[in-house]
């Protein structure tokens, strides 16, 4: 299912990564000693090392690419209302389609709603 309009979050967070691949991309050249595969390998190295020297920093960094980051615990402080889908009117459905319905958190055209 794609984003909605307007969704730029697939952009943000990856100034890191493109960084991290340019400075890898510069171990491609013929003149160096290394190639970005083999630098990658020694980064690799070195975080387990520093995982079994007890650094939790790599210790979780292992944790998290092997098994996934943590579920977030989220807290609910409300009412919840539950009801059977059969229950749900045409007009709430529609509603709900078109994100104008109580709670929506964004509106048609995408944007947030504080």
């Amino acid at each position: 299912m794609a984003a909605p309009p307007g969704n730029n979050n697939a952009g943000k967070g990856r100034r890191w990564q493109d960084a991290l691949n340019k400075a890898l991309a510069r171990y491609e050249k013929p003149e160096k000693q290394i190639s970005a595969g083999q630098a990658l390998d020694k980064l690799a190295e070195q975080v387990v090392q520093k995982a079994l020297d007890g650094h939790w920093d790599a210790i979780q960094e292992i944790g998290n690419r092997l098994d996934g980051k943590p579920a977030q615990a989220i807290e609910h402080t409300g009412d919840l209302l539950h009801r059977h889908v059969t229950e749900v009117t045409d007009a709430e459905l529609l509603d709900i389609a078109t994100a104008s319905s109580v709670g929506a958190s964004e509106t048609p055209s995408g944007t947030q709603i504080n």
